[in-house]
Protein backbone atom coordinates (compact mmCIF):
# COMPACT_ATOMS: atom_id res chain seq x y z
CA UNK A 1 0.00 0.00 0.00
CA UNK A 2 1.20 3.13 -0.88
CA UNK A 3 0.67 5.96 1.95
CA UNK A 4 -1.39 8.98 -0.73
CA UNK A 5 -2.25 6.55 -3.05
CA UNK A 6 -5.85 4.16 -3.50
CA UNK A 7 -5.51 1.65 -6.20
CA UNK A 8 -8.41 1.30 -9.04
CA UNK A 9 -8.04 -2.12 -11.34
CA UNK A 10 -7.59 -0.88 -14.61
CA UNK A 11 -6.92 2.53 -13.47
CA UNK A 12 -3.64 1.92 -11.32
CA UNK A 13 -2.83 3.93 -8.18
CA UNK A 14 -4.32 7.21 -7.91
CA UNK A 15 -3.57 10.44 -5.51
CA UNK A 16 -6.10 10.80 -3.15
CA UNK A 17 -6.43 14.25 -1.14
CA UNK A 18 -5.20 13.42 2.09
CA UNK A 19 -8.87 14.73 3.82
CA UNK A 20 -10.10 11.61 2.13
CA UNK A 21 -7.15 9.27 2.83
CA UNK A 22 -8.92 6.51 5.04
CA UNK A 23 -12.24 7.46 4.85
CA UNK A 24 -14.85 4.81 4.53
CA UNK A 25 -18.17 5.92 3.50
CA UNK A 26 -21.57 4.36 4.25
CA UNK A 27 -24.85 4.01 2.36
CA UNK A 28 -27.19 7.47 2.25
CA UNK A 29 -23.73 9.70 2.41
CA UNK A 30 -22.13 11.21 -1.00
CA UNK A 31 -19.25 10.52 -1.94
CA UNK A 32 -16.69 13.16 -3.08
CA UNK A 33 -16.38 13.76 -6.79
CA UNK A 34 -12.68 13.11 -6.76
CA UNK A 35 -13.31 9.45 -6.91
CA UNK A 36 -16.79 8.88 -9.62
CA UNK A 37 -14.38 8.98 -12.51
CA UNK A 38 -12.94 4.92 -11.64
CA UNK A 39 -15.52 3.49 -12.83
CA UNK A 40 -16.22 -0.18 -12.36
CA UNK A 41 -16.76 -1.23 -16.22
CA UNK A 42 -16.89 -4.90 -15.44
CA UNK A 43 -18.96 -5.05 -12.68
CA UNK A 44 -19.45 -8.84 -13.09
CA UNK A 45 -16.55 -9.77 -11.91
CA UNK A 46 -17.20 -8.93 -8.60
CA UNK A 47 -20.43 -10.39 -8.89
CA UNK A 48 -22.20 -6.85 -8.95
CA UNK A 49 -25.48 -5.91 -10.53
CA UNK A 50 -26.23 -3.90 -13.64
CA UNK A 51 -26.14 -0.40 -12.51
CA UNK A 52 -29.61 1.44 -13.08
CA UNK A 53 -30.02 4.26 -15.09
CA UNK A 54 -28.61 7.36 -13.54
CA UNK A 55 -26.39 5.32 -11.29
CA UNK A 56 -22.86 3.83 -11.58
CA UNK A 57 -20.00 1.55 -9.70
CA UNK A 58 -16.95 3.31 -8.61
CA UNK A 59 -13.57 2.11 -7.06
CA UNK A 60 -12.56 3.63 -3.72
CA UNK A 61 -9.97 1.80 -2.35
CA UNK A 62 -10.88 -1.49 -1.56
CA UNK A 63 -14.48 -0.82 -1.73
CA UNK A 64 -17.13 -0.38 -4.41
CA UNK A 65 -19.71 1.87 -4.35
CA UNK A 66 -23.01 2.23 -6.32
CA UNK A 67 -23.30 6.06 -6.56
CA UNK A 68 -25.95 8.27 -8.34
CA UNK A 69 -24.59 9.71 -11.09
CA UNK A 70 -25.82 13.39 -10.70
CA UNK A 71 -24.87 13.93 -7.02
CA UNK A 72 -22.99 11.19 -5.88
CA UNK A 73 -25.27 9.81 -3.42
CA UNK A 74 -24.02 6.29 -2.47
CA UNK A 75 -26.77 3.54 -2.27
CA UNK A 76 -24.64 0.75 -1.86
CA UNK A 77 -21.45 -0.18 -0.56
CA UNK A 78 -18.98 -3.48 -1.53
CA UNK A 79 -16.75 -3.79 1.21
CA UNK A 80 -13.47 -5.89 0.85
CA UNK A 81 -14.23 -6.19 -2.76
CA UNK A 82 -10.69 -7.83 -3.88
CA UNK A 83 -7.85 -9.95 -2.07
CA UNK A 84 -4.97 -8.82 -2.27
Amino acid sequence: MRVGFYFAPGYGYYSVPRTYWNRQYSVGQYLPDVFWRYQVNDWRTYGLGYPPPGTRWVYVDNAIYLIDDYDGYIIEVVRDAWSW
